[in-house]
């Protein structure tokens, strides 16, 4: 074992049961979200706009994205689409206020919107995802990602052989996409099998065909968006969050994608 995946490993055994616990309760969840927003839009936005030296207003755009899933839980579940327009228009207006040089101020916009849509939006598919379907299927949403990166690792690892995605992402390869899906599909399958029999779930088993699915579909897509834009930066990772793994946006990328898809999926079926 490297000294890289050892400390891989230990950043992992430290955060993930943090994460975790933090699914105990509806309030807890909506502070994780709210944190993982702040930490992940923080530098995505760094990132993009540091070279301008204008700290104060990434504040408020960090502010701004970090409130929507606050506000969204407690206040406006029923209504996501009103706050998510008012939090957005204010940012903008602030930007207009703020960017005097209309050479740089579309590139505020972009990664603003961006940020809004791809983080902090899609993040908290799993407020509703909690809500209405239970704290064992969000936390599923979460522990899918985790287990497609596991299994699409070993079998790219051991099989690799035709790439992926040979500009964005050239270690990916379509027996680690297959190899990922298959491993996931039967993590959980034994998932609904244990929440069907101990907890007050009856989740149809062929479900777990259709989020394996969508999550090697889902969390591949995303973790190659990603990494086009650390290409496009000349970066290897995005931050420093946790050691070994990189930013909190390299550890949450595919599960942006995943968790609205699972989420529309379950609106759809359930």
């Amino acid at each position: 074992m490297t000294k890289e995946t050892k400390v891989r490993l230990i950043s992992a055994f430290i955060v993930a049961p943090f994460v975790v616990a933090c699914f105990i309760s509806y309030q807890s969840l909506i502070g994780l979200v709210s944190a993982i927003v702040l930490l992940a839009s923080s530098e995505l936005l760094f990132a993009t706009l540091k070279k301008h030296r204008k700290n104060g207003i990434l504040v408020v755009y960090i502010a701004l994205l970090s409130a929507f899933p606050l506000f969204f839980g407690i206040w406006f579940l029923e209504q996501p689409m009103e706050l998510l327009s008012v939090l957005y228009i204010i940012g903008i207006v602030f930007t207009l206020f703020i960017v005097k040089n209309k050479e740089i101020v579309m590139e505020f916009f972009g990664v603003y919107s961006i940020s809004f849509i791809y983080i902090s939006m899609n993040l908290s598919f799993f407020i509703p995802l909690y809500k209405f379907y239970g704290a064992a299927v969000a936390l599923l949403t979460l522990t899918l990602s985790w287990a497609y990166d596991s299994f699409a690792y070993f079998f790219g690892l051991s099989f690799g052989r035709h790439k992926l995605s040979k500009v964005y992402s050239p270690n990916k390869s379509y027996e680690g996409l297959l190899g990922g899906i298959f491993g996931t599909f039967v993590y959980t399958l034994i998932y609904f099998v244990i929440i069907n029999s101990f907890f007050n779930y009856s989740i149809p088993l062929w479900y777990s065909i259709a989020f394996a699915i969508i999550t090697g579909i889902m969390d591949t897509a995303g973790d190659i968006f990603e990494s086009a834009i650390k290409r496009a930066y000349g970066l290897k990772n995005i931050g420093r969050f946790m050691p070994g793994h990189g930013g909190m946006l390299d550890r949450i990328d595919g599960l942006l994608f995943v968790a609205p898809v699972i989420y529309i999926f379950l609106k759809l079926f359930s």
